[in-house]
């Protein structure tokens, strides 16, 4: 799809009353792969839908946030009913969460490689529910509803449920809804994200929204409903997380 398709198309999904529209859209560049270059959620209330890939077997990516005391601890875990969807799965990791032995071995690698004090593990729904948000379908695997215990940097490692597969997934971080200006061009970029081959095409232009493509989150929105209840691995957390 040319950008100024997705463009038009994105223009008419906007028309769509704000109401409906949750999330704001953007695609993640496919370089956070390490946490020194995760991608900062600068607001982290802010409900987000991030278009993004696990482009290589065994790969992470890795989103950083700021929470105080209190703060909602929210983060839901989508795909897109298209080409190159991939059943996604993430590990929270900070303060105030259960140690992360609780949570595994994978937990435990991970917390140690930003020093976390504690863990906790989403399990995605094994049938995810299909759902249409502004013309678009997504695959909902669940969500983790928790309250920041302590001020401090918080994690989103993400990673495929299956080691040796590749594909895109949307992550769907906050609970604040807000709508913008900028919505159209992350619209376009989600638009695009969900229209483009998989694997990506590698003669020619890189597609958009294919690993190398993008942009950091914007606001708008195009998404907005609720997720399926799903678990999270760390002891007392795990029936919390699923409310």
């Amino acid at each position: 799809m040319t950008r100024s398709r997705a463009l038009l198309l994105a223009l008419v999904l906007l028309s769509i009353p704000t109401a409906a529209l949750g999330h704001a859209p953007s695609v993640s560049r496919d370089e956070n792969t390490s946490p020194d270059a995760a991608v900062v959620l600068d607001d982290p209330t802010l409900s987000r839908a991030i278009g993004a890939t696990i482009a290589a077997a065994g790969e992470v990516d890795w989103y950083r946030m700021e929470l105080r005391a209190g703060d909602p601890l929210v983060v839901g875990m989508t795909a897109p009913d298209a080409a190159g969807t991939l059943p996604a799965t993430f590990i929270l990791l900070g303060p105030g969460l259960p140690e992360p032995a609780l949570a595994g071995a994978r937990a435990v690698e991970l917390a140690a490689l930003v020093g976390a004090p504690g863990a906790v593990v989403f399990e995605p729904a094994k049938e995810p529910t299909r759902e249409v948000h502004a013309g678009l379908g997504f695959l909902d695997y669940g969500v983790v509803r928790l309250e920041a215990r302590s001020d401090g940097t918080y994690w989103i490692a993400v990673s495929a449920v299956d080691a040796a597969a590749t594909g895109k997934y949307v992550l769907a971080p906050g609970i604040r809804e807000e709508f913008g200006v900028d919505a159209v061009g992350g619209m376009v970029d989600l638009v695009a994200f969900f229209a483009a081959p998989w694997p990506p095409e590698t003669s020619g232009a890189t597609p958009a929204g294919a690993p190398g493509h993008g942009a950091a989150p914007r606001s708008g929105c195009p998404a907005g409903a609720g997720h399926p209840a799903s678990k999270a691995t760390a002891g007392g957390l795990a029936r919390a997380a699923g409310r």
